[in-house]
């Protein structure tokens, strides 16, 4: 029922008394912007965080995954500030706790513009994981048993992130969504500052002496990509983005001591990785519609532990344009 009602207001939304849309004069020739107009879009997403540890001493590696989920989203765009909502709809997620174990997650996302910078702000909270490379430590394991399961094993992640575009011909937000509309082919150097603040923590360790039960790291990063936009049959672009991603982890744990007492260990270490985003989209006055993916990796660490940290998702969404009710053109 939750999830008729979640189609059943974007249904009304696009059937409120039929509003053209009014164009904004273009920032150049190159971009026009709809920032004016509320853009009211849903569709469909995922998106997942990886943890790859690995001790190379003992020549261990764990591939820790949450169970990955699709979400449905309403998104909501208008002037200065970007608004997501997401659920997670049990006829979309096929029961696979039997294999995979079960997993709790959770995710909000606010996104606003400050003059020229992009601010985004997130928490993405995970419960249950399991060992994807099973077959490394169960020699018998073949594809369609269960995995080792860590089902009380749960990550709390709060990102930050400030992004700035250098060639306002090129849109970024015209790259994930309607707000505005690439007119023609553009590049830009789009550096980011990415802060994330990542702890681990399971429920069911039982104080031992050297038994480590938490984690938290503090990873400070820079995205560093190279964003293009081609357009063709003037309604269709399709834009790609690519760089290198070069920053610092703070790590903290905490274990047992002879007297059961918490110990913290810290250290910090150089981190390196890469970033990737795509996406295709077609844009008309009043409907738009596309699909985008990103993929983002990083690691940090030394000759007994490292950690990567894999970023990715995708979405598909679809949307439209309306004028904004008076008191939301007051309020912002």
């Amino acid at each position: 029922m939750r999830n008729c009602s979640f189609y059943g207001v974007f249904v009304l939304l696009l059937s409120i008394q039929s509003v053209r849309a009014q164009q904004i004069l273009p920032d150049s020739s190159y971009v026009r912007s709809y920032r004016e107009l509320l853009n009211v879009s849903t569709g469909l997403q995922t998106n997942n965080v990886e943890f790859l540890v690995s001790y190379p001493a003992n020549k261990l590696r764990f591939e820790l995954v949450p169970r990955e989920t699709l979400q449905q989203f309403i998104l909501l765009q208008y002037r200065w500030i970007n608004f997501r909502y997401s659920l997670t709809p049990g006829y979309l997620n096929p029961d696979r706790s039997l294999r995979t174990g079960a997993s709790k997650r959770s995710s909000f996302e606010l996104a606003f513009v400050l003059g020229d910078v992009d601010v985004t702000l997130g928490r993405q909270v995970a419960e249950g994981y399991f060992v994807r490379n099973t077959r490394d430590f169960e020699p018998g394991w073949k594809p369609g048993d269960a995995y080792l399961q860590l089902n009380t094993l749960r990550s709390r992640i709060y990102s930050l992130q400030l992004g700035y575009n250098t060639n306002k011909k090129f849109s970024d937000v015209g790259m994930v969504s309607g707000k505005s509309k690439q007119l023609k082919a553009a590049a830009s150097f789009m550096p980011s500052f990415q802060m994330n603040l990542i702890d681990f923590t399971d429920a069911s360790t039982q104080p031992r002496t050297g038994i480590q039960y938490g984690d938290h790291h503090t990873d400070l990063v820079v995205l560093l990509p190279v964003s293009g936009a081609l357009v063709w049959a003037k309604d269709w672009s399709v834009a790609a983005a690519a760089g290198p991603v070069v920053g610092m982890n703070w790590l903290r744990s905490r274990s047992y001591d002879t007297a059961l007492q918490t110990i913290n260990t810290a250290g910090s270490y150089f981190s390196a990785g890469y970033y990737l985003k795509g996406g295709i989209s077609y844009t008309r006055n009043r409907w738009y519609a596309g699909i985008n993916a990103y993929y983002q990796k990083y690691a940090a660490g030394d000759r007994s532990e490292r950690t990567s940290r894999i970023f990715y998702g995708a979405e598909f969404y679809i949307g439209t344009r309306l004028k904004a009710p008076g008191f939301l053109a007051k309020l912002l």
